[in-house]
């Protein structure tokens, strides 16, 4: 049985969103970061009983579709949606004269949040594999003329100065986690909201993702998400995703129906939404 202790593993240094979101919600747990996506999943593929969370949307910049697909060949399911504030701060090594900053580094998804502020300084922006992995580079390398992206609170682990607050692009910026494990993990519904993610493929022919999709609205669920990815192994062909709210009875019941309609299909999780 999951009790909120144990290790939760994430993708990341210390300092990152992802192991924030796994403190505020599991503040007993052991967060245990990981260089890449893949090696996270290595781990829950490996482990039935591995336990990770990790992010899979951002609510401005979109979807992190690294996340999707290596879950969609993954026997991990989803047990929980969790959702963090996403606060940026760029910070530097020794100073914190923005005049002296020429580059910035960052996760790919931090710099998208940002955009506005980096363009309006003319920065050179440099990706990295994660906000505060690149902090740690920083300290390594003590480049004056670098500044790097991440939460403030990286400031502190690293002993970085902050340059400037809150210069994401959005004040409501956010980012929703899914929680995934092989094993079943039974966790509370503390907003008694329920939700399911499908992914599935339909016959190449008139109507058919709309006969699928007309399935959820004739039983009064909440379709919160619908989007296309690349069919793997096919060109110019397209899986759905969607996100949907409602009633889990029902979410099982429809998703038993809808198999009748698609070619392939895999529910990635019923579970429940513990923030927003």
């Amino acid at each position: 049985m999951f009790t909120g202790t144990g290790t939760i593993y994430y993708q990341g240094s210390p300092g990152a969103f992802s192991e924030a979101a796994i403190l505020r919600h599991w503040p007993e747990s052991t967060p245990a970061g990981f260089r890449t996506f893949k090696d996270v999943f290595k781990v829950l593929n490996d482990d039935t009983r591995a336990i990770a969370l990790l992010p899979i949307e951002n609510a401005y910049r979109g979807p992190v579709y690294d996340v999707l697909d290596l879950l969609t060949v993954s026997p991990a399911s989803i047990w929980a949606e969790a959702v963090q504030p996403v606060e940026l701060a760029l910070m530097a090594y020794g100073h914190d004269d923005i005049s002296r900053i020429r580059r910035v580094r960052s996760h790919h998804q931090a710099l998208m949040q940002s955009q506005a502020f980096c363009e309006e300084h003319g920065f050179i922006v440099e990706v990295a594999l994660d906000t505060a992995g690149s902090a740690r580079e920083l300290v390594d390398s003590k480049e004056e003329d670098l500044g790097v992206i991440a939460s403030p609170r990286v400031a502190g682990i690293y002993g970085l100065s902050i340059v400037r607050s809150g210069i994401q692009d959005n004040e409501g910026n956010r980012t929703r986690f899914w929680l995934l494990s092989q094993s079943v993990i039974d966790i509370p519904t503390p907003l008694n909201k329920t939700k399911s993610t499908v992914i599935f493929d339909v016959p190449d022919k008139p109507g058919a993702l709309v006969s699928y999709l007309e399935l959820y609205r004739r039983n009064d669920l909440n379709l919160s998400k619908v989007e296309s990815r690349p069919r793997p192994g096919t060109s110019f062909a397209y899986r759905f995703w969607i996100d949907v709210v409602g009633d889990p009875s029902m979410l099982d019941e429809v998703w038993h129906e809808g198999n009748k309609l698609v070619e392939w299909s895999r529910r990635l999780g019923i579970y429940p939404v513990l923030s927003e």
